[in-house]
């Protein structure tokens, strides 16, 4: 198995071509018109969505006036490039997105689906046309591997997609379409350039969570439990070549506090995990290999 990260790209408004998805949450930000306290706006130059602190709010841009502004959530458009698995972007039945970064782009990873049936992506050159166009069906499925789990049990939601095998073309437009229920939705979509971290990943990797949720008990005894957000941890303990260790280390070093997504196998989606990493041990145990652990830290 190989360890693999994708750094996402940058999504700007030159990055975003085209979309499906409406920028309409709430009207547009004017300095000629006086808000109320808790009326809320969106601003286009930032693509989020501010509510109003004060009344009688006049001329107080919300980028920069913050005693008059409480910026929310980005908007609908942008919250699925907002790298936080918190925020969704939510369309009924299908959207699309059209991506063009001007470089070269072989990976698309969308997560935190939910109502999601299926995904198609496209890439295509103004040069060469269509390079790569696959379908993938996310229909749910049985829980467990058997006839009677076919027909009897609960299905399993699939709430992510990476595609690893797209070819490189710096020109190249990348986009993404989406079918599902009327209640779909996607909290984040990234692309990006792939990079091996270790071509070997060993036994005894080690998954689990950290939960945010409230366990207390109250005077008599009584335990309360207020369900909050988790997020996973991944610990990969990885082999690499003494030749590659400036490589590896200074890769990790880079990525110390930005999100990015990483692939620990194509079978296993819960060796997949979008974080950073919390810490990085590698230690120099023989002439040609070294050991390595990776400890990685989930958004939640």
């Amino acid at each position: 198995m190989t360890l693999t990260v994708v750094k996402p790209a940058s999504i700007t408004d030159a990055v975003l071509i085209n979309t499906d998805v409406a920028e309409a949450d709430y009207p547009v930000w004017s300095a000629s018109t006086t808000y109320a306290v808790g009326s809320r706006v969106i601003l286009v130059s930032t693509h989020k969505i501010y509510e109003s602190l004060q009344n009688t709010n006049l001329n107080n841009s919300p980028a920069t006036a913050t005693a008059f502004w409480n910026e929310v959530t980005p908007t609908n458009r942008w919250k699925l490039f907002d790298l936080s698995n918190s925020t969704q972007t939510t369309k009924s039945g299908s959207m699309f997105y059209e991506l063009k970064t001007g470089s070269a782009v072989n990976a698309v990873s969308a997560l935190n689906l939910s109502g999601v049936q299926s995904i198609r992506i496209r890439l295509t050159d103004p040069v060469f046309g269509l390079l790569y166009d696959k379908t993938t069906s996310l229909t749910s499925i049985p829980s467990e591997s058997s006839w009677y789990a076919w027909f009897f049990s609960e299905r399993i939601e699939r709430v992510q997609h990476v595609a690893l095998d797209l070819p490189s073309y710096p020109n190249a437009t990348v986009r993404v379409d989406l079918t599902g229920t009327s209640t779909m939705a996607i909290g984040v979509l990234m692309i990006g350039q792939q990079k091996v971290v270790s071509e070997e990943i060993r036994f005894g990797m080690r998954m689990g969570i950290r939960d945010y949720s409230r366990k207390e008990k109250n005077e008599w005894g009584d335990v309360v439990l207020v369900e909050r957000a988790f997020s996973k941890t991944r610990s990969f303990p990885v082999q690499l070549r003494n030749d590659d260790l400036d490589r590896v280390d200074a890769l990790l070093a880079s990525l110390r506090a930005k999100p990015c997504l990483w692939v620990g196998s194509d079978s296993f989606s819960s060796m997949t995990v979008f974080g950073y990493p919390s810490n990085f041990e590698i230690v120099v145990a023989y002439a040609r290999f070294s050991d390595c652990t990776i400890d990685i830290e989930g958004l939640t």
